[in-house]
């Protein structure tokens, strides 16, 4: 793919409010390089887990699920060039995303992960 084509990416991962990790590290130098960045995060926290102590919470699956479907619904899950995957919070979001990425595939079957 050459630099001159747009680049689309759907980022699914965690949020932190302090700090820099998961998308919250992702989207800016990602957009600063060119590419479209679209955001489903995992989990909201107050700051990364290392820390001694951290609050927030953990979306469920259907919670990833139903925002997708808000994407498809309005066409704006076409496109997409590169899927971005980290921190998932519980078992069933990888579930949750491997159904995501199962659709994405079946309209793109040359997406990069």
């Amino acid at each position: 793919m050459s630099t001159s084509q747009l680049t689309r990416v759907l980022s699914i991962q965690s949020h932190v409010v302090s700090g820099y990790v998961g998308n919250r590290a992702a989207t800016f130098p990602l957009q600063l390089s060119g590419h479209e960045v679209d955001v489903i995060n995992t989990v909201q926290f107050s700051n990364h887990t290392g820390y001694n102590s951290f609050r927030g919470e953990r979306f469920p699956a259907t919670h990833i699920l139903d925002l997708f479907a808000g994407l498809e619904a309005n066409g704006l899950d076409s496109g997409y060039t590169h899927l971005l995957t980290g921190y998932m919070g519980n078992s069933e979001n990888v579930l949750a995303v491997e159904e995501i990425a199962k659709r994405l595939l079946a309209r793109t079957p040359d997406l990069f992960f």
